[in-house]
C-alpha cells in the first residue's frame, strides 16, 4: 500500500511535469510564430499592434514559465522565484529575437525583446500581488495559488 505522502510526492512530480510540457508548448508556438517569413504573416497580424502582441505573449509565457519554477522549487522563497522567472523568460525573448535574424522578411528589434522582457515582468508582478492577497484572505485554502490567480484572472475579464 502506498503511503499518503508517497501518494502526494508522485502528484508533485506529475504537476511538475505538465507544468514543463505547457511552459515547452508556449516556447515553441512562440518560435513557430517567429518562424513565419515576413512577407507571409496573415493579415490580420498587420492590422495589430505588433509591441502589444509581443507583451502579451511574453506574459503568459511569464505565467507559465514562474508556475513550472513555483513546483519545482517550491522551497525557494518567491523572490527567487520571480527573478528566475525573469531571466528565463528574458533569454527565451534574446533567443527569439535572434532566431528571427534568420527568417526571410524578418529582423531583430532591440525593443522587441525589452517588450518581450516587460511582459514577463508584468505577469511576476501580477502574480505576486495576486499570491500576497489570497494567502493573506484565504489562510487554509485547499486549492493551489496558481488555480487561484486563473480563477481570479478569468473573474475579473468576466467583470
Amino acid at each position: 500500500m502506498i503511503s499518503k505522502a508517497k501518494k502526494c510526492f508522485i502528484k508533485v512530480k506529475k504537476d511538475v511535469a505538465w507544468s514543463r510540457i505547457f511552459t515547452l508548448i508556449i516556447v515553441m508556438i512562440i518560435i513557430a510564430g517567429s518562424s513565419v517569413p515576413g512577407n507571409n504573416i496573415p493579415r490580420i497580424f498587420t492590422l495589430t499592434p505588433d509591441k502589444l502582441i509581443h507583451c502579451l505573449e511574453y506574459a503568459v509565457l511569464g505565467i507559465f514559465i514562474f508556475h513550472w519554477l513555483r513546483l519545482e522549487y517550491h522551497s525557494y522563497p518567491l523572490y527567487k522565484i520571480s527573478l528566475a522567472t525573469f531571466f528565463l523568460g528574458s533569454l527565451i525573448g534574446v533567443i527569439d529575437e535572434n532566431y528571427q535574424r534568420l527568417i526571410p522578411g524578418r529582423y531583430t528589434d532591440f525593443w522587441d525583446w525589452v517588450l518581450d522582457s516587460s511582459g514577463v515582468l508584468l505577469a511576476i508582478i501580477m502574480i505576486n500581488y495576486l499570491v500576497k492577497k489570497i494567502s493573506s484572505n484565504k489562510k487554509g485554502s485547499s486549492q493551489s495559488p496558481f488555480f487561484q490567480i486563473i480563477i481570479l484572472i478569468l473573474f475579473n475579464f468576466c467583470l
